[in-house]
């Protein structure tokens, strides 16, 4: 079921009147944690037993770091934790993926290979849900929290199902203490959260799905575009991940909101971002803060000097895009935000060093500052263009075998695309020109999004309609939405992941 979807509307209407129906905070959690689990078997009942499976390693491994003092058990118990996690992702993620990556190496060095994968099938959200359990045992390791003693509310701290399958990830010491309060039906938080929710559904509807149609053919073989179609194609598909996956979030935050419970945003107009560190800060928030927080700066961070520091931005950065699927190119792209972050963090360094030299004559006026950031927007944009790339140039199908093309191929294609942005490229199979204006008017509109969420982030007022006007408008939102939908909705891109 995606929230897209008229199933899920009639999932969600069933289980939102039950829910407030209840009475009793016990009562309330069990429902949540049954709905929650039958929203997750509506693709594969069977998969729920990994959640099962995550959900009673980590209970118990809290529960056995609360009643230790040990050092040496601790470190065990917590070893115990991360390698069960991990080994589950690593199995059903990873395994085909190294499997083929040997076979390549081999047939690179002159051996025929014939590598038999597993076909495993790749359970949804598992990158999430997996994280979000780690992130418990790893604090309560650290004792920034507590144990959990009650498995039911571990249970559905780790399978709430708003945000189950595509985030954003959430921190145990974020969601455990609002199971503890007893939640009020309040309309204003129903009024919010159905205009959050529609303007999630607008994003991935009206604006995702419909890019789509223009990126995804380009991507598949760039070959026969020309080079203005690559461009376009490109900064389509910054569209389309940016609305797929932030409209996933938003409506994820409002089913969320209007049963009581507040996650924390994943997004702030990363697209306005004026250098890598604050597109970081911006984009899926909750993987960056998580990436920060349990890997980074566990490495060192930016302690050690800048070699250290480069190393512990790479080694997060590319381990970052591994976590995103089994591809090489998620590698690469990894790697490119991660080279920039290094140039940025020594740029940053040695402008901070410069500045603070007496002997520099002083440049920071305010037109030097407006010139600075407009640059700094222009780079970050185009670097974050061009790695999403690599992101999107994921291995093709083989309709013979089924098997997915080489990595090569992939990085190939990838490594076309973006030679050709910058190479004329004569198309076999042009675009014309009047399919394009639609897509250049739903960037304007992604762009105008942009600036008014921006706004409102740093404290403007959010546009509200009188109460008379309110409802039709609405009725006219959701129409149109209908309308100008595609007739099937693509899956949402992060389910994937």
């Amino acid at each position: 079921m995606m929230f897209s979807s008229l199933p899920f509307g009639v999932f969600f209407a069933v289980a939102f009147v039950t829910y407030w129906s209840l009475r009793g905070r016990r009562a309330r959690h069990v429902f949540l944690l049954a709905a929650s689990y039958a929203f997750y078997m509506s693709w594969n009942p069977w998969l729920v037993t990994l959640i099962l499976g995550s959900t009673l390693l980590d209970y118990a491994v809290g529960r056995g770091l609360g009643r230790t003092d040990s050092a040496g058990a601790r470190k065990w118990l917590l070893i115990v934790s991360v390698v069960g996690n991990l080994g589950v992702l690593a199995l059903f993620k990873y395994a085909d993926f190294f499997i083929l990556s040997f076979g390549d190496l081999l047939e690179s060095i002159g051996f025929r290979a014939h590598p038999s994968t597993l076909s495993i099938v790749l359970p949804v959200g598992i990158s999430f849900y997996t994280f979000q359990t780690m992130s418990y045992t790893i604090d309560v390791y650290r004792r920034r929290i507590d144990p959990e003693n009650s498995l039911l509310d571990f249970a559905l701290f780790v399978a709430f199902f708003p945000q189950l399958v595509a985030g954003p990830i959430v921190k145990a010491r974020e969601f455990l203490p609002q199971l503890q309060t007893d939640k009020q039906f309040d309309w204003s938080r129903i009024e919010s959260g159905t205009v959050l929710f529609l303007v999630g559904l607008t994003k991935k509807v009206l604006i995702a799905d419909q890019l789509a149609t223009l990126a995804d053919p380009v991507f598949a073989d760039p070959g026969s575009f020309h080079t203005s179609d690559l461009w376009l194609a490109m900064f389509c598909y910054a569209g389309q991940i940016y609305g797929d996956f932030a409209g996933y979030t938003d409506m994820a935050i409002a089913v969320a909101h209007v049963l009581g419970f507040d996650l924390n945003p994943n997004f702030a107009s990363p697209y306005l971002a004026t250098g890598p560190v604050d597109f970081w800060r911006r984009w899926h928030i909750s993987l960056s803060t998580w990436l920060r927080d349990y890997l980074y700066i566990p490495l060192g961070g930016s302690r050690g000097g800048s070699w250290r520091t480069a190393r512990n931005l790479m080694a997060t950065m590319l381990l970052g895009g591994l976590w995103h699927g089994a591809s090489w190119t998620f590698v690469v792209w990894g790697g490119i935000h991660g080279g920039v972050l290094v140039v940025a963090k020594w740029w940053g360094g040695a402008l901070g060093r410069r500045s603070g030299d007496a002997r520099q004559p002083a440049f920071d006026s305010r037109g030097t500052r407006y010139a600075r950031r407009a640059g700094g927007w222009a780079a970050t944009f185009l670097i974050v263009n061009i790695a999403w790339v690599f992101f999107r140039c994921q291995p093709l199908i083989d309709a013979a075998t089924g098997l997915p093309e080489s990595a090569l191929s992939a990085l190939s294609r990838a490594g076309y695309f973006v030679t050709h942005l910058f190479v004329a490229a004569e198309p076999a199979r042009p675009i014309w020109l009047m399919q394009k204006w639609p897509m250049v008017i739903l960037l304007v509109l992604l762009g105008a999004m942009h600036v008014y969420e921006e706004r409102v982030r740093r404290g403007g007022r959010r546009l509200r309609l009188p109460a008379p006007v309110a409802g039709p408008a609405y009725a006219m939102w959701i129409l149109v939405l209908v309308v100008y939908g595609p007739e099937n909705g693509n899956p949402f891109i992060y389910f994937q992941f």
